[in-house]
């Protein structure tokens, strides 16, 4: 993909619910987050969203150092807020086991299509 430092350490964090991508990230209870060293994955955790109001999930991703942010849908206004933190934010993700979109994010193959939400 490009833009992406493959050799940086990474967590990328992509709204669940199981193990399945949560379509739409707003609605999210947990957040399955993967550990990424040189292109491996190396740990992998769930974290439970905070309360969901404005500007709130955003931040709690930048306090948790996220890097990447895999999505289905999303609003408008919270890419804005994630990417003031400097979080890559990859929209329109299939809705599918998490490790599957992971490998194909890792191999720069994960399929991006439009975005779930349309506010």
């Amino acid at each position: 993909m490009p833009g992406i430092d493959k050799d940086a350490m990474k967590k990328i964090a992509l709204p669940v619910t199981g193990n399945m991508l949560e379509p739409h990230f707003g609605h999210c209870r947990n957040f399955k987050i993967y550990h990424v060293d040189d292109q491996k994955v190396i740990k992998e955790e769930i974290l439970e969203a905070p309360k969901h109001e404005t500007g709130v999930l955003p931040n709690f991703l930048a306090i948790e150092n996220i890097t990447d942010l895999i999505v289905g849908g999303i609003g408008h206004k919270a890419i804005q807020y994630l990417n003031q933190y400097k979080i890559n934010v990859f929209v329109g993700a299939s809705i599918k086991d998490t490790g599957e979109l992971v490998n194909d994010y890792l191999e720069g193959m994960l399929g991006v299509n439009a975005n779930l939400c349309d506010h």
